[in-house]
């Protein structure tokens, strides 16, 4: 696994180590985040952007042997995993895999109940988000759902740190996402806004707090071991002090200083926005209510 974590497809942080291992490390939270969103037995799902398919088990058994689940993504190495991860699975539904982009999605429209995407619209500008979301209203079924999830990094803490490098850190990594053009992992927070504003109701909005005292669960330790190394490897390129260049090229070198310490704590933040059609055809609202009386 490169320092850097990227897949084929050039994204950085999203090779499938990297996502398995974030994963586990916040498993209890992502899976209430995504029982939350309220999908329901038989119904068909569009995974977008569906990465190592660390969502799919959760997917398979709320749709049930009944539904339907297209896991779509970038990279062809991802859709490779999915696939195999699919053939492992209990009664799982159909299950389809495709390498494509969420921004052009190769399905009829009306095709899903939901359209399920996480750690995904990071990557995106603007204009990208906007067709995402459009894509994403041409294949849902009338009532049908878009369900999205992301970071906010803004909240993002990992201590005994010291919280003023850090902070010059993260405001310099949030610089470079804005230089590029991308909404940037402290995009979570604005999801029920953007979405909002991409012609979508939004049905609710939540927060989600990961949090990791010392001593660090495995799967924490192995994640933020790696989280700090990646960092590390793109630190050079911020305009940071000397001094902080220095902590991060030792901290790269011995991270585990840093993890194993008595005061260690790892916290993290994300949202997840659940949206609908604005306006449903004769006959829709009583599924719309059957759904969120199923949320509640």
């Amino acid at each position: 696994m490169s320092a850097r974590n990227e897949t084929s497809a050039g994204h950085e942080a999203s090779d499938a180590g990297w996502l398995d291992l974030h994963f586990e490390s916040s498993r209890p939270e992502y899976e209430a985040a995504f029982l939350d969103a309220g999908i329901r037995p038989g119904w068909s799902v569009l995974d977008a952007g569906c990465g190592s398919g660390s969502f799919l088990p959760l997917i398979s058994k709320a749709v049930g042997p009944s539904g339907f689940i297209a896991a779509l993504d970038l990279a062809p190495e991802n859709i490779t995993r999915v696939e195999t991860l699919a053939g492992t699975l209990s009664q799982p539904p159909e299950i389809a895999a495709h390498v494509g982009s969420i921004l052009s999605l190769p399905f009829a429209n009306a095709s899903f109940d939901c359209v399920w995407s996480a750690n995904v619209m990071q990557y995106l500008t603007p204009a990208e988000f906007e067709l995402a979301v459009g894509e994403a209203k041409r294949v849902l079924k009338p009532g049908g759902i878009f369900a999205v999830k992301d970071f906010d990094s803004t909240i993002l803490q990992i201590l005994p740190m010291d919280r003023a490098l850090f902070a010059r850190f993260m405001a310099a990594r949030l610089k470079g996402f804005r230089d590029r053009g991308v909404l940037g992992t402290d995009c979570g927070s604005t999801l029920p806004m953007r979405l909002g504003q991409a012609g979508l109701e939004v049905i609710s909005r939540k927060g989600w707090l990961v949090e990791r005292w010392a001593a660090a669960p495995r799967f924490t330790h192995d994640y933020v071991r790696d989280l700090l190394a990646y960092f590390a490897s793109v630190a050079p390129g911020y305009a940071l002090p000397d001094a902080d260049q220095a902590y991060w090229r030792e901290l790269g070198e011995r991270p585990n200083c840093l993890i194993d310490d008595p005061d260690f704590c790892y916290r993290e933040f994300f949202v997840v926005a659940v949206a609908g059609l604005s306006a449903l055809p004769p006959g829709q609202e009583e599924r719309r209510h059957d759904r969120d009386a199923a949320r509640s």
